[in-house]
């Protein structure tokens, strides 16, 4: 088995890094891409690696040779591709054509970042040639293939194809591919050099693979990973997400908290820090909040004083006992406005809320991402100082125009958040390893003694994030560490439950 690992771009997207080296040598974690994948072909006993050069190739020998020249398992060479900017990746691999045929081979494109263990799964299993691939997240991008029911790949689809509504039955692939000799030799590179004289040499390799996928059935197999073993550099946000996903375990945990949001770039991760009612906007709220998207993202928001009818509309007041807030107010601004509970927030009845009030409307129901904050107060007079400053988004705005529509929805929502609140707090005092220090309705305060001090409960958030994707808050009271944990969904918090659960069973920090 031997390796062809394809860099010859120029990594155009992300130029602040790329001017005077090739997108492979751009450091993750202080080491470039390009070792990551030579220690990860190393480490699964692949030690013939051929590498595709073009942009900067001098770099990548130099490197090669100093970070790798003293190991005699590895063996490495090298085809240029003369005409770099003026191709793509397919006409790299037909220069490589000679070495491609040479053995059973990994196809690696050279901007990924993976858990090595990928590679090791995909030589074991059974299927001579397949992808890697992941079911279509979000944050993904490129081609998707189609899968039939035996994980053979039936069908590829390119963006021009690419269709938001069937991204159910889409698996990503995430560049990496095994080979056998026989299939490269006997069905890849003749399909290969007739693409090559027929259509030119500005295409990608996995144009190929499309044709092959849909002529030759069950050629072509499948391992499925979950997308947060890798990830494709391809610009400066990726490089960022990037860092943090293969960080040692310990700087991932400070660098996501950091953050303070953007959970949804770490797929599979619950959010323990989250305040938010879990269980609203129902789905019918949902889809209206999809209709009007188009209209939303396209026009302006409206000034502060529409913006503040909405909001009295929807609380059932006059306009001016309620301002919108700006995102991002001085929290020093807003000494005597108290934050509105859930209890106090339980239903949109009408009832005026006594005295002032800060209220996050965002994440009482349940769109923290909408940052609807207001203040509400039962004396005008309190509000002079924030009038006309209001600043929310069109789709903000749009949600406040129609939740009021929902307040059926809304009051069953809040009636199972509770329980559910409730459920879990009964579910953690079972864990005889852990105590509530100080319970709220979504809150929860945990000493843990397993991790009694400020230190050995860091550890413990690290652990949580690093081998069940919990992402909780650390903190000290009284001396001790705690965990400081917001309800969310059953299934999330049943994952904090069970994480808890074995950890005492195993007798973990002790």
């Amino acid at each position: 088995m031997q390796a062809i690992i394809l860099a010859a771009g120029m990594g155009t997207r992300i130029p602040q890094y790329t001017q005077d080296m090739p997108k492979c040598m751009i450091k993750i974690n202080e080491k470039p891409i390009l070792e990551h994948t030579v220690e990860a072909l190393r480490d699964c006993g692949i030690y013939r690696i051929s590498i595709g050069l073009g942009y900067k190739a001098h770099v990548i020998r130099e490197f090669i040779a100093s970070t790798f020249g003293d190991d005699d398992k590895l063996e490495f060479s090298y085809v240029e591709n003369p005409i770099y900017d003026e191709t793509n990746n397919i006409y790299s691999l037909y220069l490589m054509k000679d070495v491609f045929a040479q053995d059973d081979t990994l196809l690696l494109e050279s901007d990924l970042i993976y858990d090595k263990a990928i590679l090791r799964e995909l030589l074991a299993l059974p299927a001579e040639n397949a992808a890697v691939l992941s079911a279509f997240e979000s944050w993904m991008d490129g081609t998707c293939c189609l899968l039939d029911e035996e994980g053979h790949i039936n069908g590829m689809v390119g963006k021009k194809d690419f269709r938001y509504e069937d991204t159910a039955n889409y698996y990503k692939t995430v560049n990496i591919w095994k080979f056998s000799k026989s299939f490269i030799n006997s069905i890849y590179l003749p399909f290969l050099s007739y693409y090559i004289s027929s259509y030119g040499r500005n295409e990608y390799y996995e144009t190929v693979l499309k044709i092959v996928a849909g002529n030759i059935p069950d050629a072509l197999g499948s391992l499925v990973v979950s997308g947060d073993r890798w990830y494709e550099v391809d610009d400066i946000e990726d490089l960022t997400v990037a860092e943090k996903r293969f960080a040692p375990a310990a700087d991932r945990y400070k660098m996501i908290m950091e953050e303070t949001g953007g959970s949804w770039r770490f797929p599979g991760m619950a959010d323990f820090t989250v305040d938010s009612n879990p269980f609203f906007p129902s789905q019918r709220l949902f889809s209206e909040l999809r209709y009007g998207l188009a209209d939303c993202i396209s026009h302006r928001p409206s000034s502060s004083g529409e913006l503040d009818i909405l909001a009295a509309k929807l609380l059932g007041t006059d306009p001016g006992q309620v301002c919108v807030l700006q995102e991002g107010w001085p929290s020093e601004e807003l000494d005597g406005f108290d934050d509105a509970s859930y209890e106090d927030f339980a239903s949109l009845n009408g009832q005026l809320l006594e005295n002032t009030h800060f209220i996050d409307l965002g994440r009482r129901f349940g769109v923290p991402g909408l940052s609807l904050k207001l203040l509400f107060s039962d004396s005008p007079e309190r509000l002079k100082p924030f009038k006309g400053k209001g600043l929310v988004s069109s789709l903000g705005e749009y949600f406040m125009q129609v939740v009021g529509k929902y307040k059926k929805d809304y009051a069953d929502a809040t009636v199972t958040f509770k329980d559910e609140c409730v459920r879990m707090k009964e579910a953690v005092s079972s864990i005889k390893s852990v105590s509530i220090k100080r319970p709220a309705f979504n809150r929860l305060i945990l000493s843990h003694d397993l991790y009694p001090s400020e230190d050995d409960v860091r550890k413990l958030s690290v652990l949580l994030l690093d081998r069940y994707k919990l992402l909780v808050k650390n903190a000290s009271q009284d001396g001790r560490g705690v965990l400081d944990i917001y309800v969310r969904d059953r299934a999330s918090n049943d994952r904090l439950i069970s994480a808890l659960q074995s950890l005492e069973k195993a007798g973990e920090g002790q």
